[in-house]
């Protein structure tokens, strides 16, 4: 297992916490790029190494709120190894399988930690920032899977214009 692609994936997830959360934000709407990364992980890579990504992914994003450190080092933990058992049994030539499960994925881990941080407004919360920033997400996880198929490339680009 070559272990630098996971330090900088783990050194991606730090840095969009601390820097270019803020930056990448519209009108509060964050995109989940911890939930986005663990399940690429899980998508690509074998059932070993997504496990460990979790565990670590959930340490390093669980480190800006102690108080919800297990939680996050849980939540992530499960949703590699659910993710890794679901991406066995689905079409994994589909992107719009890969991006249903990376919305899934992003809306279970968000209501989760709505429930955990504050129920009395949950709604408000819900409607506010976890829809938008589901689909937020998941139009980035649907350029990056069209991306990688070969689906969006440079010349197609530059013949548009």
């Amino acid at each position: 297992m070559r272990i630098i692609p996971f330090i900088l994936y783990l050194f991606l997830i730090t840095f969009h916490v601390a820097i270019l959360g803020d930056l990448t934000a519209i009108l509060g709407i964050k995109f989940n790029m911890f939930v986005l990364m663990v399940t690429l992980v899980a998508l690509y890579k074998g059932d070993g190494e997504a496990i460990w990504f979790g565990f670590f992914a959930g340490l390093v994003f669980g480190s800006q709120r102690l108080d919800l450190m297990p939680w996050e080092i849980v939540i992530a933990t499960l949703t590699a190894i659910v993710v890794k058992e679901i991406s066995t049994r689905i079409n994994f030539e589909s992107i719009a399988s890969r991006v249903i499960i990376i919305g899934s994925c992003v809306l279970l881990h968000d209501i989760l930690i709505i429930l955990l941080i504050s129920a009395r407004e949950f709604f408000f919360l819900f409607t506010r920032y976890v829809l938008p920033g589901v689909v937020y997400t998941v139009i980035l996880g649907w350029l990056f899977f069209m991306i990688k198929d070969g689906r969006i490339t440079w010349q197609r680009v530059k013949a548009l214009f």
